[in-house]
């Protein structure tokens, strides 16, 4: 059943397939007939176009032939209208040429000569024996020359030097304000810059390069006219105190506001400084993530500086001319870019910078040979000038290099290296006057107040503080404010590079206290030879007492010095025991002191090689004995109190602590020996020997070094004996009382009747103070307070009456209280030196009195032998 099934169903397919097998062949017939039929189309199409074209082809050719025809006669008519033209060139554009250009129609005379130049090139290359060529030549070289002439008068029509009040507005002008503000800045309008700028790059185009001379010699002209200006009005005197203009009010001051010159090179320096220091935080912060301290080396320091003597003036002056050339080139840079192609800006910048550029780098090398000769004249505020100069053109190097080429910044380092060469010879020059001081002939004047020996050297006659010390320190003070300008000069000497090396082998140090370090190192050197010059002035004295004492004031001097001016610390960065070294030279010179009473001791101890008197009587032969012995000791002491009563010791804790030592190390010696032989019958005039008893002597060692009898034993040495005394004196209240110094910051004793109700001072120690076992921490031992009654007794009198005590100013002399400041300004009056009486002036501040001072230059920076009057 199955396979009849399959059977039909064959069947039933293969009908199908022979319908659809009838069907694809009808097809096929049908596509076939139509094939046929185009093939026909397509090839009766074909013979028609080869018909058409074997008839249109020969016209083509012929029209194309005619085209050709037409086009090389016309480029023929063309060439020769071109030839003709340079033919008739000479005459077309004769008059325009003579007539030459005129300031904003510079086009149609830059148009006839390029006409001239199109002759001249078809002339040249084609008929270069033709006169045409000679005529052309010429009225072309006529037209460039009045073409540089025009360019020449356009450019010196705006050159106009800027007066030194636009150039001052320049330099004291905000950084961040816009150049538009200033309005020397107008002095080139836009349409004469593009005139100037077409001619220039027309005249550059055709290889006429007679412009670069003309500009850069017309704007050279004009930097040197505007910086010479500025140094005349330097020179009027006015300068320094003229009011700052507004920003958009020039020409009117703001009322009651005026800043001296000092004050606006100060501001100028800080916003550099500030930025400089912006900039390089942001780079290292973006770079390294971390947030940076503002250095205390440019803005601290520079709000702390001043100007003063006649060196400091120059010094700023230049200061202000050279960055009045800054600001001069920054605007000639954009003049140029205006102006000039950019291809010949460095060629035209160098031209016109040269002749100012060589001006500012002379007048250095003559500011600096002036402050060498001062320095040579041992007047060290000239060097402490030349540290802030240094300072403030390193501040301003960055804005030099940014718009002065390789050539320009050559030259102008030379301003940097001859300030560096000069600074370092000062730092050179000081040491070697501290040290040449030693045998004579160095910073010191030789007054009647002193006492001098062969060679011209002189010592105090008081031994007081030596006036070398006093000087070394203050110049040393003064050097702190400089201590990252004096630390990259001394980085270049293989003598400090070498200890800081060492330094920092043992510890890593900051730029910051690298270079703390040098000056640290420098100052140990010029301490070194400071203390070698004391021991030597020393030897001048003819006694062994005066000569330590001498060395002990000096030596206690120095060592309070460095702990009040923080210079400890630095010394410290380079030697930690520094501070200890100097207490153990104190002790070391207390007890050589005390080791110059031996000779007198030796005549009353030891009581072991005394005659023994037996029921208070002597041999005749010991009696004899004990009056030598009585009589040299007398001798001894008297010579030793005539002597030390004239010495001077300012330190009110030293001079107390010598006088107690004094007092412990003879009063026993002299009360054994006086208990022990003032009873016995030696003489028949015992009071001939035996003049003093032990509360005697007492009082006689406490007699010493008794300023209140020496009027001049307060100061430093000074250099003047005479004095004048502006206001009358009193006698100090209450009798007896010795005027103590004040401190504005520290503890003070009042001379008043409450200081007769204060408890004693503490006992002084012969062993140093405790110094701290750690380098880095504070080795000031403490000081002692003392304690003043809070209230005066019931029974005091009045406060009004009680007569201040007046000091009289010294005339001519050293005046440690009055120190002027470098610009002239308001002078600060400090507090006198340790156990130094207060001056007049002093007085008068101490008291709120208004204090009217003057300077005068007559102080050791300027070779003369005192420190100013003060007048009030």
């Amino acid at each position: 059943m199955s396979t009849l099934e399959n059977t039909l169903q064959i069947e039933i397919k293969l009908e199908k397939e022979k319908t659809n097998q009838a069907l694809l062949k009808d097809h096929v017939e049908k596509y076939s007939e139509l094939t046929q039929s185009m093939s026909k189309i397509l090839n009766s199409f074909e013979q028609r176009l080869g018909k058409l074209e074997h008839t249109i082809l020969p016209v083509y050719n012929i029209t194309k032939n005619l085209q050709k025809q037409q086009q090389n006669l016309d480029s023929t008519l063309q060439c020769m209208e071109q030839v003709l033209s340079h033919y008739d060139a000479s005459q077309d554009v004769c008059n325009l040429i003579h007539q030459g250009p005129s300031e904003g129609n510079i086009g149609s005379f830059l148009d006839g000569l390029n006409k001239l130049k199109k002759a001249k090139d078809y002339f040249l290359n084609n008929n270069p024996q033709s006169v045409e060529l000679e005529n052309v030549t010429s009225l072309f070289n006529n037209g460039c020359e009045t073409l540089n002439n025009h360019f020449k008068s356009l450019l010196k029509k705006h050159n106009a030097p800027l007066k030194p009040v636009d150039l001052l507005d320049m330099i004291y002008i905000e950084e961040d304000s816009s150049n538009e503000d200033c309005p020397s800045i107008k002095q080139v309008p836009p349409s004469a810059r593009e005139e100037l700028n077409v001619m220039a790059q027309w005249l550059d185009n055709n290889l006429r390069r007679e412009y670069v001379q003309i500009f850069g010699d017309e704007r050279s002209e004009v930097i040197m006219r505007s910086l010479q200006n500025l140094k005349d009005h330097q020179k009027s005197g006015s300068w320094g105190n003229e009011p700052l203009r507004t920003r958009h009010g020039y020409g009117r001051a703001e009322a009651g506001v005026k800043k001296t010159t000092s004050a606006r090179l100060q501001q100028i320096f800080e916003r550099k400084a500030n930025k400089m220091f912006m900039k390089a935080s942001q780079t290292l912060g973006q770079s390294a993530g971390l947030a940076m301290r503002k250095n205390s080396s440019f803005g601290d320091i520079l709000a702390a500086e001043e100007y003063g003597n006649d060196n400091d003036q120059e010094l700023e002056k230049y200061l202000v001319l050279l960055l009045g050339l800054q600001k001069l080139l920054v605007w000639e840079r954009q003049l140029l870019n205006d102006i000039v192609p950019p291809s010949r800006h460095n060629e035209v910048f160098s031209r016109l910078s040269q002749p100012s550029i060589e001006m500012v780098v002379k007048d250095a090398e003559q500011i600096t040979s002036k402050v060498m000769r001062s320095i040579g004249r041992k007047e060290w505020s000239a060097a402490l000038g030349i540290f802030s100069a240094l300072k403030h053109v390193q501040i301003l190097q960055p804005d030099i290099d940014r718009i002065c080429d390789s050539t320009q910044k050559q030259q102008l380092s030379g301003v940097l290296n001859r300030l560096q060469q000069t600074a370092s010879k000062a730092l050179e020059q000081f040491i070697e006057s501290v040290r040449n001081d030693a045998g004579g002939g160095g910073m010191v004047s030789m007054t009647s107040s002193t006492i001098s020996y062969g060679g011209g050297s002189s010592v105090p006659r008081d031994a007081t503080v030596y006036e070398l010390t006093s000087n070394t320190i203050w110049f040393l003070e003064q050097l702190q404010e400089h201590c990252d300008t004096i630390g990259g000069l001394l980085q270049t000497e293989a003598i400090y590079t070498n200890d800081l090396d060492r330094i920092a082998s043992q510890k890593a140090l900051t730029m910051e206290q690298k270079n703390k370090a040098l000056l640290g190192i420098y100052v140990r050197k010029v301490l070194a030879e400071l203390n070698y010059t004391i021991a030597t002035k020393s030897e001048q004295y003819s006694d062994t007492a005066t000569k330590q004492l001498f060395k002990l004031n000096n030596t206690h001097y120095i060592l309070k010095s460095l702990q009040r001016s923080s210079l400890i610390e630095i010394v410290a960065l380079t030697e930690h025991d520094c501070e200890r070294r100097y207490q153990k030279m104190i002790q070391d010179l207390k007890k050589a002191y005390l080791g110059s009473w031996s000779k007198m001791l030796s005549f009353i101890h030891p009581l072991d090689d005394m005659p023994r008197p037996i029921n208070g009587k002597v041999k005749d032969k010991e009696r004899a004995t004990i009056k030598d012995r009585f009589f040299n000791f007398n001798k001894e002491l008297d010579e030793a109190v005539k002597i030390q009563r004239a010495i001077s010791v300012p330190d009110v804790l030293l001079r107390e602590g010598i006088k107690r030592d004094n007092t412990e190390h003879i009063v026993p010696k002299y009360n054994a020996f006086f208990e022990g032989y003032s009873d016995v019958q030696f003489s028949k005039n015992i009071d001939k020997y035996v003049k003093y008893r032990p509360s005697d002597v007492t009082t006689m060692l406490n007699s010493f070094f008794d300023d209140t009898m020496h009027a001049h034993a307060q100061l430093p040495p000074s250099y003047n004996s005479v004095v004048t005394s502006m206001t009358p004196t009193y006698p100090p209240y209450p009798p007896g009382v010795v005027p103590q110094p004040y401190y504005a910051n520290s503890w003070s004793v009042n001379p008043s009747p409450q200081a007769q109700f204060a408890p004693q001072p503490p006992p002084y120690a012969s062993a140093p103070a405790a110094v701290a076992a750690i380098p880095a921490q504070s080795m000031h031992p403490q000081m002692y307070q003392y304690q003043i009654a809070a209230a005066p007794p019931p029974q005091a009198q009045p406060p009004q009456v009680y007569q201040t005590p007046v000091y009289p100013v010294q005339g001519a002399m050293f005046d440690a209280g009055a120190r002027f400041g470098k610009t002239g300004g308001q002078p600060a009056i400090p507090p006198p030196p340790p156990g130094i009486a207060p001056n007049a002036a002093q007085m008068a501040s101490m008291h709120g009195q208004q204090v009217m001072m003057a300077k005068k230059k007559n102080n050791f920076l300027h070779g003369g032998n005192g420190g100013g009057y003060t007048f009030w």
